[in-house]
């Protein structure tokens, strides 16, 4: 090492110990309220570390930023999502650039029957695919090797369970990354660092870098990885880059043949609550899937779970024997609110919280013990014991577009991706308990854009509430759907139409089944929507519950189209 890059780490590493602040004792209060502003949380996390400056300057980069919102995506000024890391940039040029890329990314959308006959073809669907095409972009897997990943699977709550394990590592003063999909408005947000969105010059950097690599080493016109795995190869290139100290990492479909799952240093894994989805890829049955999911699972793993069906844990367990891996049982989180000292915060915990919290407290209590010895106490069944760090962890957890409320100009939104049955009835408690004491009208906007159990999916929806106005409608913010933010390569404008009217079809005949009025209006995009809303309900002057659910990307939509009608109004 030269003496000047001495120096500077040195400095580095002065500046660092500055920063840094022991935990003292602190009450619930306080970190209810959160840190102190002129300290930052610290660990022994980072003083077993101090040896090694540029290991602390990444452990002690504790970043207590605000985690975004949807309230901060709706009501940024600008209509922007600006999350503090510019995500959202007036820079012309960058935002010019950063489209370029998205317009190019698009191309690599997989349509449906790629999806549906990949595990039938080798070429589509094999891990060995993904590693021809990492070693093409120019990481090779033993580099990859190098980053330590906690890996969850799941049917439902997956994606929220590695957003609360991602904060409460951040809160341990850990340098994260967090992989997960899909977005809800910027494709940014599948790439987290620290908990904020990849920053959109960083994002078309690495894009471009890996997409030219890519491009030529072809071997063909179209030898090119699709969207989603084109996506994770990205990621990893960017955890490389930024040297993180975990990457949180979420399974797309699946687990055994995901494209993720080509990934070796997983210490710990998490499997979500399970339930039947992707049929035609994983399977007819609950323990086929549980077969496919428990695919992730490594030789020597801890493995957490909260799957309730026998028949699913007995799979589970087979594959973690076969691993040699030790499989974990959770306790719902309710189990660590049960005291005096934390009950009192159980009713502010968010419902994704209650639903996941308990396997994420466990899957990032187990990586920080792995990783630095035991710096937390094992939570077992039999007790009930929250570290500082994780309630905060908890307490200032979010996850956009789950069980999400946002406040907008007289109407309260209900946002939530719900997707699949078990999900979709997750939703609709949430919403019904949410409204049991209002006497405001009640609005469904819905859309879905795959699944053959649709008139099922309505009929759940349909038991929340009496609805006094009902939105099927496109993933279309506004009447530009040809924009770059919101475009869908595999389907056309024409084609999701259809299957909006078709949505709202079998509304129609499920209320004259039912012999309840039909309510149901078709819309072509999400700012008509709203617009007929407020009109018709005067929004300015009331107050109405409005449920936005059944795809997430609907979730986008409706932000972007209120972000639109702000610009249009000021």
């Amino acid at each position: 090492m030269t003496a000047r890059r001495l120096l500077s780490s040195v400095r580095e590493y002065s500046k660092t110990v500055r920063r840094a602040a022991i935990v003292t004792e602190m009450s619930i209060d306080e970190i209810r309220r959160g840190p102190r502003p002129t300290k930052q949380l610290c660990t022994s996390h980072i003083r077993n570390n101090i040896e090694m400056p540029t290991k602390l300057l990444s452990n002690a980069a504790v970043k207590q930023q605000e985690s975004p919102t949807l309230e901060k995506l709706v009501f940024d000024p600008k209509g922007l999502v600006n999350n503090n890391n510019d995500t959202a940039t007036d820079d012309k040029d960058v935002n010019a650039e950063f489209e370029a890329a998205i317009k190019q990314l698009n191309i690599l959308q997989s349509n449906d029957v790629t999806i549906r006959n990949s595990m039938d073809n080798p070429r589509v669907n094999t891990k060995a695919d993904t590693l021809k095409y990492l070693e093409r972009s120019g990481l090779p897997l033993t580099k990859l090797e190098q980053l330590s990943f906690i890996h969850v699977a799941g049917t439902k709550g997956k994606g929220s369970t590695c957003a609360l394990t991602e904060s409460l590592l951040r809160h341990n003063g850990v340098h994260t990354g967090f992989f997960s999909s899909p977005h809800i408005v910027y494709t940014t947000e599948r790439i987290r660092i620290d908990g904020l969105p990849l920053a959109k010059e960083k994002f078309t950097k690495q894009f471009w870098k890996v997409y030219k690599r890519l491009q030529e080493r072809q071997e063909f016109e179209l030898d090119m990885p699709a969207y989603f795995k084109f996506l994770t190869i990205l990621a990893f290139h960017v955890f490389i880059e930024e040297r993180v100290d975990v990457a949180v990492l979420e399974v797309g479909i699946g687990g055994e043949h995901d494209c993720t799952n080509i990934v070796r240093n997983v210490r710990t894994v998490g499997i979500a609550s399970l339930g039947l989805e992707h049929t035609e890829l994983l399977g007819n049955t609950l323990p086929e899937i549980a077969w496919q999911k428990a695919g992730i699972i490594k030789p020597g793993a801890h493995v957490y779970t909260h799957v309730s069906q026998p028949e699913c844990l007995q799979v589970i367990r087979q594959r973690a024997q076969e691993n040699q891996a030790i499989l974990h049982e959770v306790p719902p989180t309710r189990h660590y609110f049960q005291s005096n000292q934390y009950a009192q915060h159980w009713d502010n915990l968010n419902q994704v919280v209650k639903l996941n919290g308990s396997l994420a407290i466990h899957l990032a209590t187990d990586w920080l013990s792995q990783t630095s010895g035991p710096l937390h106490r094992d939570y077992t069944l039999n007790e009930a014991k929250l570290e500082p760090e994780i309630l905060l962890g908890l307490l200032n957890a979010h996850w956009p577009g789950r069980c999400q409320l946002v406040e907008y100009r007289g109407m309260r939104l209900h946002l939530d991706g719900a997707h699949t049955m078990e999900s979709m009835a997750v939703c609709t408690k949430w919403f019904a308990e949410s409204i049991s004491q209002s006497s405001s009208p009640r609005i469904l906007i819905f859309n879905r854009t795959g699944g053959s159990d649709i008139r099922q999916m309505l009929s759940l929806v349909n038991r929340a509430c009496a609805y006094d106005m009902v939105c099927f409608v496109p993933n279309y913010a506004t009447s530009n759907p040809n924009a770059p933010s919101q475009v869908m390569v595999r389907f056309s404008p024409e084609q999701r139409m259809m299957r909006v009217r078709d949505i709202a079809t079998q509304w129609s005949q499920m209320c004259t089944q039912e012999k309840q009025p039909d309510r149901g209006q078709v819309y072509s995009t999400l700012t008509d929507a709203f617009t007929s809303i407020r009109q018709r309900f005067d929004t300015d002057n009331g107050h109405i519950e409005v449920l936005i659910t059944g795809s997430i990307h609907l979730l986008g939509a409706a932000i972007s189209a209120l972000n639109y009608m702000d610009q249009s109004q000021t």
